[in-house]
């Protein structure tokens, strides 16, 4: 970029007047604005260093400005290369109890003590006469104040090795408060050795 133009001033050959011009224009004759005599314009010893100096100072900021910018490369480099820098992986060990045992399977939830305010006894297998006929026997107490009005018991039927082989249900159309109903549910298959009580079900 060069440097602004500069102006300087030099005195009149004829009247001695102070007259201001560009320093490129020194050389040539103009006419004195004070007399109007043709005049020669010149540069003093004063005007002949300025252009040095106004050069110098150019230089100086020039380089001011190339070391500043040099100070916030290798700078910012070195605060890129701290951040940039990875961290030390935490190690995990493996004999740590939490990490490396592994969950308990959830355990299965008991049925309720209640169904909704209707409390079962255990359940029994009866088998009559012969051992033809076998039945889920038990009781359904209402332990709330008011009638229950259609109440169905439903029941899985388990043989020996605890596997469900059929289900049995029974029906009642009031238990009155305070009061149990004693049901017997008929179970089809003789090979039945358990009863297990898995809904109440009181109509809508």
């Amino acid at each position: 970029m060069p440097p602004p133009e500069s102006f300087t001033k030099c005195p009149c050959q004829h009247c001695g007047g102070n007259i201001e011009f560009p320093v490129n224009a020194a050389g040539q004759k103009v006419g004195c604005p004070h007399c109007g005599k043709l005049t020669l314009l010149f540069l003093t010893q004063t005007t002949q260093k300025r252009p040095y100096l106004v050069y110098a100072v150019v230089a100086i900021a020039l380089l001011a400005v190339a070391g500043g910018g040099a100070y916030f490369y290798f700078n910012s480099g070195k605060s890129q290369e701290v951040v940039a820098t990875p961290s030390r992986p935490v190690e995990f060990s493996n004999t740590n109890p939490m990490v490396s045992a592994p969950l308990p399977p959830p355990k299965p939830k008991p049925p309720p003590d209640t169904w909704h305010g209707l409390k079962p006894s255990a359940v029994t297998l009866e088998k009559t006469g012969d051992g033809r006929l076998v039945y889920a026997i038990g009781a359904l107490t209402n332990t709330t104040t008011r009638q229950r009005f259609g109440v169905k018991v439903t029941f899985d039927v388990l043989d020996e090795h605890r596997n469900k082989i059929g289900s049995a249900t029974d029906y009642t159309d009031v238990i009155e408060p305070a009061k149990a109903w004693k049901f017997r549910a008929l179970v089809t298959d003789k090979n039945a050795t358990v009863a297990k009580l898995t809904n109440v079900k009181e109509q809508e």
